[in-house]
């Protein structure tokens, strides 16, 4: 064999083996990310968000573009109960550092909905789940202290989706924390008149 030949058979060889490698590590990735998919929904069926995370946030390692499965670590994030609570007998800056971490769960919970729930509308305006994630968008900006905001969001929720009775609940609740009791009184009546109207249907 010449050298030109020796040469081009190096080539080949090599231009083979990368193949044969991005199909290798393309196979790898499916399998983990099939295999974490699966955890992820039998963690989620029995409201085991908080033990979700660490698996929700290797997937979207994988897979950073996931609609749903943002809106699933959105979700985890919202419902997590892992975090250390700040007790009044602690030293103030303990308390401090508590609470700082338990607002930066709740602010990254709010920034993914808020991306991933306008994305999903805008691809699936007639998704029946909406609404939900509405729900509890304005759930994880309640707790981040956007109440103004909050109260929007639970608006649009009752709005998409009739079923979610509870919404006036919260607005309600909401109204009264900042001291706006009218509006909060137009709400509580909101909220009984549908929940009797959700009772005659059934």
């Amino acid at each position: 064999m010449d050298r030109t030949s020796t040469y081009t058979f190096k080539i080949i060889c090599i231009f083979l083996f990368s193949i044969h490698s991005i199909w290798a590590g393309g196979s790898k990735k499916k399998e983990e990310t099939s295999a974490l998919k699966k955890q992820i929904y039998n963690l989620h069926k029995v409201d085991e968000e908080t033990s979700s995370i660490p698996y929700l946030e290797r997937y979207l390692d994988l897979s950073k573009n996931e609609l749903y499965f943002n809106l699933l670590y959105a979700k985890a994030l919202l419902y997590r109960n892992d975090l250390s609570v700040p007790r009044p007998d602690e030293p103030a800056e303990d308390r401090i550092n508590k609470a700082k971490v338990i607002q930066k769960n709740y602010n990254l919970s709010s920034k993914l909905f808020q991306e991933n729930v306008l994305h999903l509308e805008k691809v699936r305006p007639r998704d029946p789940n909406l609404g939900r994630w509405y729900y509890l968008w304005a759930f994880s900006e309640w707790f981040s202290d956007n109440k103004e905001k909050s109260i929007k969001l639970f608006q649009k929720a009752v709005k998409l989706d009739y079923r979610l009775t509870e919404s006036y609940y919260n607005i309600a609740s909401l109204y009264e924390s900042l001291g706006q009791w009218q509006d909060a009184s137009l709400y509580w009546r909101k909220f009984e008149k549908a929940e009797k109207e959700l009772e005659e249907e059934d």
